[in-house]
């Protein structure tokens, strides 16, 4: 995948505004994310920069990224933190196995609109909609494991 010229320059934008300086070790964080998985960890990142960044470095740009809404925290039931790209993906859900890790992606349509109307009833400014279920995928029914 491509980085888009629009996203960068809305980064580039984010960071002018915010008064922070747009460094090619930030550039290269947000280029190298346009190479990885759809759900990745910051190590992922770090090993793909490796020599050329350093981890702090990566965690930093990626809580920038967040502010500038260009990357969103998810968690998958694990201890340590994923992200997602937001940037050249529709709104959609997840579903996560508690048993073997997978991750699922459906269309988050139909139960956005129910929290978005929800916003609306209770006069709530909603800012942001993550929709995610847990439990046992089939395989891993099929294989024995119980519902963790």
């Amino acid at each position: 995948m491509d980085l888009d010229v629009d996203v960068q320059e809305a980064f580039v934008n984010f960071l002018r505004g915010a008064g922070l300086n747009v460094t090619r070790a930030r550039l290269a964080v947000l280029r190298a994310l346009a190479e990885l998985p759809r759900h990745f960890e910051a190590a992922q990142v770090w090993m793909a920069l490796r020599s050329q960044v350093s981890p702090a470095t990566v965690y930093r740009t990626l809580e920038l990224l967040e502010r500038a809404g260009l990357v969103r925290k998810v968690e998958l039931g694990e201890a340590h933190a994923h992200y997602e790209r937001t940037f050249g993906r529709e709104d959609h859900g997840h579903l996560v196995c508690r048993s073997c890790g997978r991750v699922w992606e459906f269309s988050g349509g139909s139960a956005r609109r129910v929290v978005e109307e929800a916003a609306i009833q209770n006069g709530f400014a909603l800012s942001e909609v993550v929709i995610q279920g847990y439990g046992v995928c089939a395989d891993c029914q099929a294989a024995g494991a119980k519902r963790v």
